[in-house]
């Protein structure tokens, strides 16, 4: 595990270094019964430390953050957005590799050799649309074609194939080169993407988690009245200082308080089969539930409205770093490249190839030739022109790409918009939660004012039973949906990181 917080989940090789070390001592006790204890004392030690090194912290939301984004599968295939993007590239950068080839073909019939050409060469593409090319040639047979005719040690030619009309400023190597590179950033947005989403929904489990373990310390406290108070009324009654109905009546709020536990350990192992689901090792294993650490207090930390300012600042991040826009516009860039090269297929196609001939491998062999006029000797050069008449593929193409475009432009605007309501909204939530939390909170203090108020009463022979139960239960209910809302506040708290998708940064 990889978080530098110092709370850790309980690894594996500690687990089998705790059985491998119980085991020995196990062993170790047959060597003689005097060492009966002293082993038990060591195996108690081990287990002891053991055990408390699982579960002796708790597992607050920075640690539980960093054991997500490092360990879960999702966060781990999110991380292959990137190196997909990067394969990608590597694949457009190919297009430009020099290319080493060997042609042969020859034929033979009736003890006759008619002929055999032979060609090696290297062919190097180049960001400007021109391919250079060297090769060597040689010719031999009966029944050669004129034109095939060499030199008898051969050919070596040497020039390029130049692309002056379709093509000249971009072609189809170039725009793939340029979309991949675009890709870089298209692959990291959907990885932030992803990451962002990911650590939504483990936050809503995790604080679901947080409140149903903090829930049920409350009711296990009030048990624990309970059972002080029951057990109390029956003293009283045996010494014949209390009713039979009072005894009845403490017993009665005992068997609700056993309920209330009861059902809110299950909530309790419900949240954490749900909290499981994002904690991994290493190993890519799921993380046993015995071996989660236990929930930290839900009241710490602050519970404070958003300030106006820091909604700015985070809107205008969400408009500019937000995963999804920056998705959108690299979308947006790569249709640019591909209308480029969509509007480049509307020119004409011509093509120049030039070479040079040489003699073997001795160039520019004519003599008497100077200066420039050296390179109209000992050559062959070409030209390639074609241009359909209407031309509508090219311009059907083009006006494809730019509707294409369009529509993007216009998924662009909304989503910005979506992105720039929904963080108002959770403003709106986080700042109306922190004021019910400050509400909220002095009606529990003031509940329980009353309760201690009622059990004074009650100690001076004012008050009865069920009026002290009935004021516990309302600051018991009041407890509970405190909690709910501070759940409620970090659940909103995480989902205004979200949605101006900073969540996972």
């Amino acid at each position: 595990m990889k978080s530098t917080s110092s709370v850790k989940i309980f690894p594996k090789r500690k687990r089998k270094a705790c059985i491998t070390t119980l085991f020995t001592i196990r062993l170790s006790v047959k060597k003689g019964s005097g060492a009966i204890f002293r082993n038990g004392l060591l195996a108690l030690f081990y287990l002891t430390f053991f055990l408390s090194n699982a579960k002796s912290q708790n597992l607050d939301w920075p640690t539980f953050r960093r054991q997500v984004l490092d360990n879960h599968p999702l966060a781990k295939q999110a991380n292959l957005y990137r190196n997909q993007a990067e394969a990608a590239l590597l694949r457009a950068k190919g297009g430009f590799d020099p290319k080493a080839y060997t042609d042969l073909a020859s034929k033979n019939f009736n003890d006759k050799q008619y002929f055999q050409h032979t060609e090696a060469g290297l062919k190097w593409p180049t960001w400007l649309g021109l391919e250079l090319k060297g090769t060597y040639n040689y010719a031999s047979g009966q029944f050669l074609n004129p034109e095939a005719n060499l030199p008898s040690n051969g050919q070596a030619n040497f020039g390029f194939n130049w692309t002056l009309g379709q093509g000249l400023f971009i072609d189809d190597r170039r725009a793939g080169l340029r979309q991949a590179r675009i890709g870089l950033q298209q692959g990291e947005a959907e990885r932030a993407a992803a990451l962002n989403d990911l650590l939504l929904e483990a936050a809503k489990v995790y604080w679901n988690w947080v409140a149903a373990e903090n829930t049920v310390r409350v009711y296990s406290e009030a048990l624990r009245q309970a059972e002080l108070r029951n057990a109390a009324i029956r003293e009283s009654f045996l010494q014949g200082e209390r009713s039979g109905m009072d005894t009845l009546e403490t017993f009665i709020q005992l068997q609700n308080r056993l309920l209330d536990v009861n059902f809110a350990q299950v909530d309790v192992q419900n949240t954490l089969l749900a909290l499981q689901v994002f904690l991994w090792e290493t190993d890519n294993e799921v993380v046993e539930t015995a071996l989660i650490p236990p929930s930290p207090a839900l009241l710490a930390g602050e519970f404070v409205p958003l300030p106006p300012q820091s909604l700015l600042e985070l809107a205008q991040q969400a408009t500019i770093q937000h995963p999804t826009l920056r998705l959108y516009d690299a979308k947006l860039r790569s249709l640019d490249v591909e209308r480029r090269l969509k509007n480049e297929y509307r020119k004409p196609v011509f093509d120049l190839n030039y070479y040079l001939l040489g003699n073997g491998w001795q160039f520019f062999p004519t003599a008497g030739t100077e200066g420039i006029g050296v390179f109209g000797q000992d050559m062959k050069w070409g030209l390639n022109f074609s241009y359909p008449l209407l031309n509508r593929k090219a311009r059907g193409d083009l006006q494809v790409t730019q509707i294409k475009i369009a529509q993007t432009d216009f998924e662009l605007r909304q989503k910005r918009q979506d992105i720039e309501n929904k963080v108002q909204q959770y403003a709106n939530e986080l700042n109306t939660l922190a004021a019910q939390i400050s509400l909220y909170r002095n009606v529990t203090t003031n509940y329980r004012t009353l309760l201690d108020a009622e059990i004074e009463r009650f100690n001076f022979g004012e008050s009865t039973v069920f009026l002290v139960n009935t004021r516990e239960q309302l600051w018991l209910d009041a407890q509970i949906k405190f909690l709910k809302l501070l759940s409620e506040y970090r659940k909103a708290e995480a989902g205004l990181q979200w949605s101006a998708g900073a969540l996972a940064n």
